[in-house]
């Protein structure tokens, strides 16, 4: 079956205007346009519809049957989007601050101190928001974002959260006599990796300066969720790369065991940003604050 073409959003603007207000001229004031752009965009939804919409008789405009049908439906369109726009900013004054973070981040550094936030600022109230990649993200959604790699969000108010330093893990079944390995060794291993643009490269950034270059990997040693990753590891399906404020729980409890003598610092890191949304809210500077301050 083939689908009707969408009709612009301006001819249908252009429309429910001088339906309102029964004017060409009325409707281009009002939307800020020349009067023929108005009667250009009209005539294009006539023939699109295949139907007169007006009778452009003088003093002024009428609508035909067709015309007062659209008419009534394009009203009731508007009426339910600018509802849902009320809505949608009732919820954000209420207090609560949206935070963009992924979702190994949310679950592996976030929420465990999310009620160390709560206790000190009872007043806001976090709506935490996940994803998987940094790329996958509207800051137009949000009111704080957490970033991986060398800077937060462009132009917004930002602080770092802490600097990448990686270190690779395994199950502690996996090292012989509980000894951690050196590179070269480690190499030889099966390693997995992460498939997302920022971390494809996260194992011969952690061979840097050996002389080892690790080739691509085949796909069923490869994860895009970092969730999904570490899982792998911790079941023992081979080497990962991680670090170390996400893993400390992981560590300390055994499930996980260091599985390298080597520990790879770069000049990346977690960035928390406040955006265009959250420059106007209180309780998004305290976040900001409070996060940049965590250990």
């Amino acid at each position: 079956m083939t689908m009707a073409r969408p009709i612009p959003l301006h001819q249908i603007n252009a429309f429910e205007a001088a339906a309102r207000r029964l004017s060409f001229s009325r409707a281009a004031q009002e939307l800020n346009v020349q009067q023929p752009a108005i009667s250009r965009h009209i005539s294009a939804l006539e023939a699109e519809l295949g139907l007169p919409l007006f009778l452009r008789s003088k003093p002024r405009l009428t609508l035909t049957k067709e015309g007062e049908l659209l008419a009534e439906a394009v009203s009731q369109g508007f009426d339910a989007i600018r509802n849902g726009l009320d809505a949608l900013r009732a919820q954000r004054d209420d207090g609560t601050i949206v935070v963009s973070a992924s979702i190994g981040f949310a679950s592996l550094y976030l929420l465990p101190r999310l009620a160390g936030f709560q206790a000190q600022f009872p007043d806001t109230k976090l709506q935490i928001i996940t994803r998987d990649q940094n790329a996958d993200f509207d800051a137009g959604q949000c009111d704080a974002i957490i970033l991986f790699g060398h800077a937060g969000l462009q132009g917004a108010q930002s602080r770092k959260i802490f600097g990448e330093d990686m270190v690779a893990v395994c199950h502690p079944d996996l090292l012989p006599e509980g000894q951690a390995l050196n590179r070269p060794a480690l190499a030889e291993r099966t390693l997995l990796h992460m498939s997302g643009a920022d971390h494809s490269g996260d194992w011969n950034r952690f061979f840097d300066g050996t002389g080892i270059e690790i080739p691509k990997p085949p796909a069923h040693d490869s994860y895009l969720s970092y969730m999904v990753y570490l899982r792998a590891i911790q079941n023992g399906l081979g080497f990962g790369i991680g670090w170390r404020p996400l893993l400390q729980e992981f560590l300390a409890s055994g499930s996980l065991a260091l599985a390298c003598d080597h520990e790879c610092h770069t000049a990346r890191g977690y960035f928390c940003s406040v955006t265009a949304s959250g420059a106007v809210k209180p309780g998004a500077q305290r976040f900001l604050d409070w996060i940049g301050q965590q250990e």
